[in-house]
């Protein structure tokens, strides 16, 4: 439930500095929710009343944004199943809404047509859809995204006048950067998704900023003066 990921994802980001609110745990765990969805699909199945002879309304379920048709079934119950052609149906958006239109000539107004979908995947307090074995992958994607912020924060206090937080604020960007990494990769790892799959989400900077006398850094070099 949603009180393991909460739990999971601050085990595995392990800060106690107390810069990370409850709300952005919850909010990680909303993104991480939605990248497992479209590496493992949660299938949907509903039976639609066509409302004339080519077209289908979008089933109850379907999530704007999100969700993608898999599959018709017409007529239902034939064994095997008989499937209508993915390429003899698409999607219609209109100005008052989107529905599912069949083509060249396959008629559906007889009967029901049973339709397969995507929706997301979901972890509630009372409901989680995700297997018990992607778990900690899930909890470790959310945490890589807390562990981004971690990073951006402490990079943008890398302009202190005080060296030695200077110093430390970058050491901990640095730490934040990694572990972000190594979360993210044990995700893919675990679910084994291809690396290239893999889109970043988010960018540390390190600010090639002078010190307070206008000189030159010891770890790093000034970008502009």
């Amino acid at each position: 439930m949603l009180s393991d990921y909460q739990a999971l994802a601050q085990q595995f980001t392990r800060e106690d500095a107390g810069k990370i609110a409850t709300t952005d745990i919850d909010r990680a765990i909303d993104l991480a929710v939605v990248r497992y969805s479209e590496d493992r699909e949660r299938i949907k199945v509903e039976d639609l009343t066509p409302t004339d002879a080519n077209t289908l309304p979008l089933p109850t379920g379907w999530e704007t944004g999100f969700s993608a048709l898999r599959s018709l079934e017409y007529p239902i119950g034939n064994v095997p199943p008989t499937m209508i052609d993915p390429a003899r149906y698409s999607l219609y958006q209109s100005p008052a809404s989107t529905v599912i239109k069949t083509l060249d000539g396959v008629s559906v107004a007889a009967a029901a047509v049973r339709a397969s979908y995507t929706i997301k995947h979901a972890v509630t307090s009372s409901l989680d859809t995700i297997p018990l074995q992607h778990r900690e992958p899930v909890a470790c994607w959310a945490a890589a995204s807390l562990c981004d912020q971690l990073a951006t924060f402490y990079a943008g206090q890398s302009d202190s006048t005080m060296q030695a937080d200077t110093v430390n604020h970058q050491s901990k960007s640095a730490e934040f950067s990694a572990r972000a990494r190594a979360l993210r990769k044990r995700y893919l790892d675990e679910l084994g998704v291809e690396e290239k799959r893999n889109a970043a989400a988010g960018v540390v900077v390190n600010l090639d900023l002078p010190d307070s006398r206008g000189q030159d850094r010891l770890t790093h070099a000034a970008a502009y003066r």
